[in-house]
Parts: C-alpha cells; structure tokens; sequence
C-alpha cells in the first residue's frame, strides 16, 4: 500500500517499515511493508429492537433525534441550506438537475468558467451525514464542493439521496447511485454542465456515510463492467459490533460525533431485519474480502483513502484499507494524525490538513 502519515502538519511519506512511537501505547496499530494489524475488543451485545430505533426524542451531542424517525435537529450552521448559484463566483457555477422527480433524485453540479476547450474529469461526490441527515444543498458541502471543482479542475456533482430511502441506504440505494454513473456516462439532462465533461474520466467520491457509499458503487461498478477511474474515499463511515482501539480512545471525544452518534446512525439506516451492527454494509470485514476475491483479475478502481488520527472511525477505515491491498488493488492510504473527522469541511486556510488534502485528490486525479 502506499501509504503516507502526516504528522505534526509535516508530510512524511513512509519508504519502510512504520511503527507509531512506543510512547502511544493508545495506538493498536503496527504498520511494517504498508501491512496493517489490527486488535478488537469483544463484540457488545447490543441487538437492534424496534424500541431502540424509534430513539425517543434522543438528544446526542446537541442534535436531537425526532421520535418517529423525521430528520434530526440541530445546530442552524449544519442544517443550513443553500440555493445553487447559475452565475460564476470565483469562478465556479452551479445548479441543480433533477434525474427522477418522482423518486426525489436530483444531483448539484459544479463546473468551471475558464475553460479554455479543454475537457474536465468528472467526480461523482457522495456527502456524509450518517446516512440520516445532511442533503446535497447543505451550505458545508456545496462550499466544500466549489472549492473541489476550483481546485482540481474537474465537474462536481453532488448526489442527493431521495427523502424516503435515508433508512434504507444499505439495502437499495447503491442500484440506482450505480444507475446514475451509467446514465451519466451514455448523456446528460443538462448538456451546458456537462459539455466539457471527459466521459473516460469518471471518479466517485464520498466522505464519511458517502464514502461508504462511494467504496459499495466502485464495487458494482467494478462488477459489472463499467471503468471508473478511481475512487476517493474521505474518511469513510463504518462500524461493528466490536469496537476498535480508536472508538474507544475516540469515542466521546468530539461533540460532532460520538459512539452515541453513530450507533444511532446505524440504528436508523440498517435495513428492517438486521439484527446488530455486523450487517455487511456497516462491517466490511464480513463480505468484502469474499466479493473481491470473486471479482479478481477485473479489479477496483485504484483507491484513494484519507484518515484522520483524531477520528473514532480511524481503525475501521485502515483495516478497509487493508482489506482493499490484500486483494491486490491500488491503494494509497494518507493518514492526517492531528485530523479529527470531517476536518476537511472546515473551509479554513490555517488548517494546513483541509489544504493538504486538497492537494492529495487533486494529484491523485492527474495519475
């Protein structure tokens, strides 16, 4: 795996073995030649009932969760929507194109003004939210988004997940996310946005519950047939029933999210059925390395994956990293040891990490 630590905001990439200092005894990661270990505690018993879902008005780390299942509220600053804007600034436009009304799918697209006839990548993006919350007009994403499109010269759409299949992510979002990336490679609803579009280039993208999202439609789409011309992950929400070393240590550490928070999210968005958290779609552990050893010498799209050493989802992410290199695929794991989840959304300079990755998916794309 290449893989590249960067600590105290000093990239330092790895060309031997790596090992944490021996001071952290925290850590429950040896790395040596790019392979990860990982230590887990035993498996809780916490089953899923149908008490425990409708959560009951449940307040966690200042949001407050509706009891029949409705939205979460919260804090105003990341509730906060905002229209697209058809006139450039900074020279970034944007809108929105509805793919199926009737299912409630539409996509948020960010192209470029100064085009000068040449022809633009294009990244498919997946927002996080927990699979629960969050839609693609949030006021984070769509700043994140124009500063994506600004900085690594490429169309950016932001997908939107229809309002009544939140809960149902895991069992049948996947197809038609999937479905987009076909049509969207055969022709477009709005041939303004999409007329400098490299159709050869198309990369899916995703952060926290998208980059789960993203990681599953890389795979379908690896599966069958359909090129991608990578995938990158930022710090891509999974889970289980154990808990790692990092949710431990983590767990109760950053208001924004918690081991309450995402145990929650998982309660909301895990089909009707799943029993706990060792479903496939929250424990990769359990059928991804099955499902890549079946698609074999086909391949994944190379990967790009992104951690943070202050993010309680750190351990779960490196092991899919791993999961990812075992079966022969191209990964590049960028572990930011003072990131904390979602510290790439912050849309401030002086955060030398939010710069710094920026930086990283912007290479990534011209490999």
């Amino acid at each position: 795996m290449n893989y590249t630590r960067v600590r105290r905001r000093v990239i330092e990439t790895k060309k031997k073995a790596l090992e944490f200092p021996q001071t952290d005894k925290s850590r429950s990661w040896a790395f040596q030649r790019f392979k990860c270990v990982v230590v887990r505690h035993p498996p809780s018993t916490e089953k899923l009932g149908d008490e425990e879902r409708k959560s009951s008005g449940n307040q966690i780390g200042g949001f407050v969760f509706a009891e029949d299942g409705s939205p979460p509220t919260g804090p105003a600053w990341f509730f906060a929507e905002v229209p697209a804007n058809p006139a450039f600034i900074d020279g970034v436009a944007s809108r929105d194109v509805i793919l199926d009304k009737d299912r409630g799918l539409w996509v948020r697209v960010f192209r470029l003004e100064e085009l000068e006839n040449r022809t633009l990548p294009i990244v498919i993006f997946y927002h996080g939210g927990g699979f629960v919350y969050i839609s693609a007009a949030n006021a984070i994403f769509h700043r994140f988004c124009e500063a994506l499109s600004r900085k690594l010269g490429a169309i950016v759409g932001v997908c939107e997940l229809p309002p009544s299949s939140g809960a149902q992510a895991p069992g049948g979002l996947r197809r038609w996310l999937l479905n987009w990336v076909r049509e969207i490679a055969k022709s477009s609803s709005d041939q303004d946005a999409f007329a400098h579009a490299d159709f050869s280039k198309i990369f899916v993208m995703g952060d926290s519950a998208g980059g789960n999202l993203a990681a599953r439609v890389a795979l379908r789409a690896a599966q069958d047939g359909i090129p991608l011309a990578g995938q990158i992950l930022l710090q891509p929400f999974y889970g289980g029933t154990s808990r790692t070393e990092s949710e431990l240590r983590l767990g109760s550490s950053d208001p924004m999210i918690t081991l309450r928070i995402t145990d929650f999210c998982w309660l909301a968005a895990l089909p009707e059925g799943a029993v706990d958290r060792d479903h496939p779609f929250c424990n990769m552990t359990l059928e991804l390395p099955g499902d890549l050893a079946r698609l074999g010498a086909r391949g994944l799209a190379r990967a790009l994956v992104v951690v943070g050493g202050k993010d309680l989802l750190h351990d779960h992410q490196v092991e899919f990293a791993k999961i990812l290199e075992d079966a022969g695929n191209a990964v590049k794991l960028i572990d930011y040891e003072n990131a904390s989840h979602g510290f790439y959304l912050v849309g401030d300079d002086s955060c030398q990490e939010s710069v710094l990755v920026l930086d990283e998916v912007a290479s990534f794309l011209r490999e």
